[in-house]
């Protein structure tokens, strides 16, 4: 458990997971509910938000890249006037990717092995890493297994124009532009399907939750 070549032999114990999905799959909600478990999640966006905080060196060199645009009126980054920077711009994609990705990696390994070091004998040996990006970087093979949400396009579609106030061509353009939950699903271990209600995506993560739970202690022992 744990590849000690990428997260450090603090995490050698660990049962390391990786979850994934596409926009307005149903990945944050499946994320509460893990918490809600007693799971330990490393959110990757969150991450993403706090490595671009004023004053680090990521937001300075993104104000360099993509000019003073992307600022909020409060000085911070302005995440969707960003998004509208590089959306559909690959050769802007990448060169945010190259700013961005290297920091929120090494935060993920740090907040891994801090995990691993504090870890008590009835605690659960096992992180969950919430990141969308793991199947398009090719990043699946830094987990032990990785946990893929999926949902139809025509649910997405509708999650995004209901409550995020999209219009349904900007919501199409958002799914189109990711991979395809079939390119996801090839890298799975376990696929959770989030088509239906709430309380049916409860009943099914808390099912996951018990397998990676039983796969963390029977490794651990």
């Amino acid at each position: 458990m744990g590849n000690s070549a990428i997260w450090g032999p603090a995490a050698d114990g660990l049962l390391v997971v990786g979850l994934t999905g596409g926009i307005a799959s149903g990945k944050t909600e499946v994320t509460s509910r893990l918490v809600a478990l007693g799971a330990m999640v490393v959110d990757a966006d969150q991450v993403a938000r706090d490595v671009t905080v004023p004053g680090t060196d990521v937001f300075k060199r993104l104000v360099d890249e993509f000019g003073p645009g992307i600022l909020g009126a409060e000085g911070g980054i302005d995440r969707p006037a960003l998004a509208e920077k590089v959306f559909g711009n690959e050769s802007r994609r990448q060169l945010l990717n190259s700013i961005t990705h290297p920091a929120i990696f090494a935060e993920i390994v740090r907040q891994v092995r801090e995990h691993g070091e504090s870890l008590g004998p009835e605690d659960v040996p096992a992180v969950v890493i919430d990141a969308a990006l793991i199947v398009d970087i090719g990043a699946s093979g830094m987990f032990d297994f990785l946990i893929v949400v999926t949902a139809e396009e025509k649910t997405r579609v509708s999650r995004l124009t209901g409550k995020r106030g999209m219009s349904e061509e900007d919501a199409r353009g958002r799914v189109a532009s990711q991979i395809t939950d079939r390119e996801r699903i090839a890298s799975a271990d376990i696929v959770i399907e989030n088509n239906g209600s709430i309380d049916e995506l409860k009943e099914t993560v808390d099912r996951v939750w018990d397998d990676v739970v039983r796969r963390a202690r029977s490794s651990h022992s």
